[in-house]
């Protein structure tokens, strides 16, 4: 039965609640709670979509905070001028429910540095400090004040090792975030680079997927969803990818009102692959056929000329480029963003969209190119109708002529 099911078009990180369902990642967890013990630096590199970020929320963050060693907090609010003071302010309210709800500070003048010291100095404890999403911050704020002031702000903190810092960022942003190495001795020195999942622990992913949702699942099923290959990455499997193929999966399963998932339901619905690069079909369609439309017109814009990157153009390029659907970019825009297909991310140049992460543009280039297949499909079609119309017009009118005119008396 073929899937009709839409899907989230987004998933959200692994929560603290989820430590359960974080797999294959015990070792880096290991390696940074030691380090953060060591009182070193960590920073974690990744390619879209490996899972930095529930790294850190279901891993690194639960597993510190169960040592009672540390106040830990979690932060990944880039955007705007206020990045500073709202990181002071986060460390401050987990010092207020982790440690001292006394504690003092004046988190909109006073520096970092100030902040951790002192903090340390009267509850006795470091502060665990997770910077998650971090290349977010490089890419809105370089070369401006609010940079130049927050870079020597948070360098200052970590030389002097007034906390502990965890900075997770994703692979293509690390020549951006090298520029701190001039404040920060040994920047990159302690630098986990997170690799795809191990066979064994996307196989543990998968049935955790199917058990949450209510399923058995044939071992045939769970080979053929870790082995494909868009899901595997130089022999190992891409978690979000993984974790959306088998979802679809259980999701089909439950529309049959199967109790099991099975390897025929995967070929019957095209593979792995193909429940993978459908997965925003529905979702999509949903939206209309106008809507539709001006997604695929904007797309060229959203995505890089290699199709592998998303890019980030501003709203009024994207009204620009609606052509005649451009009444309907209005309504488009905040739809794809309540969606969480497209985000708003305010740079130097102003308030900017792009797909809401990285790894998505795999999906949409697939669907785009689907669907411009469809459109010259369709224009060929149109052309031999055409073609064909006027060819027996052709012969038809010669007949006439030959009937009225070109007959002997």
């Amino acid at each position: 039965m073929p899937l009709s099911i839409p899907i989230p078009l987004t998933l959200t990180p692994l929560g603290a609640e989820d430590e359960s369902l974080l797999f294959g990642r015990a070792a880096e967890v290991e390696e940074i709670v030691h380090n953060c013990n060591s009182g070193r630096l960590t920073v974690i590199t990744s390619s879209p979509g490996l899972g930095a970020s529930s790294l850190l929320r279901a891993g690194v963050e639960p597993a510190l905070k169960r040592t009672g060693e540390f106040v830990t907090v979690l932060f990944s609010e880039w955007q705007g001028r206020k990045v500073a003071i709202r990181l002071r302010q986060a460390i401050l309210t987990a010092i207020h429910e982790q440690a001292d709800g006394g504690f003092f500070f004046d988190h909109e003048r006073e520096l970092l540095l100030d902040l951790l010291t002192r903090a340390q100095a009267k509850i006795g404890r470091p502060i665990a400090v997770l910077l998650d999403q971090f290349e977010d911050y490089v890419r809105c704020h370089s070369g401006t004040d609010i940079s130049d002031d927050f870079d020597a702000e948070l360098a200052n903190a970590i030389s002097a090792r007034a906390g502990r810092f965890v900075i997770a960022l994703q692979t293509p942003s690390v020549s951006a975030f090298e520029r701190l190495g001039q404040y920060i001795p040994n920047l990159m020195g302690f630098t986990i680079d997170l690799k795809p999942l191990t066979e064994q622990a996307a196989k543990e992913l998968v049935r955790s997927i199917a058990q949450r949702a209510g399923l058995e699942i044939e071992d045939a099923a769970v080979n053929q969803l870790v082995t494909a290959s868009t899901v595997t990455v130089a022999g190992r499997a891409h978690p979000l990818f993984l974790t959306l193929a088998a979802q679809r999966l259980c999701e089909a399963e439950n529309n049959l009102r199967s109790k099991q998932a099975r390897a025929a339901t995967l070929q019957a619905n095209g593979g792995a692959d193909q429940l993978l690069l459908t997965s925003l079909d529905g979702p999509i369609q949903e939206l209309g056929v106008n809507h539709n439309e001006l997604l695929f017109r904007w797309t060229t814009l959203l995505l890089s000329p290699d199709n592998h990157h998303r890019l980030a153009p501003s709203e009024k390029a994207l009204i620009d480029h609606a052509g005649k659907w451009d009444k309907f970019a209005k309504t488009l825009l905040p739809l794809l963003v309540k969606s969480g297909l497209l985000r708003t991310i305010a740079m130097q140049a102003g308030m900017r969209c792009e797909f809401a992460r990285e790894s998505t543009t795999v999906i949409v280039h697939d669907w785009w190119a689907r669907a411009e297949a469809a459109i010259v499909a369709r224009q060929r079609a149109q052309f031999r109708v055409r073609s064909i119309s006027i060819a027996v017009g052709a012969i038809v009118l010669s007949y006439l002529i030959y009937f009225f005119f070109g007959r002997t008396p």
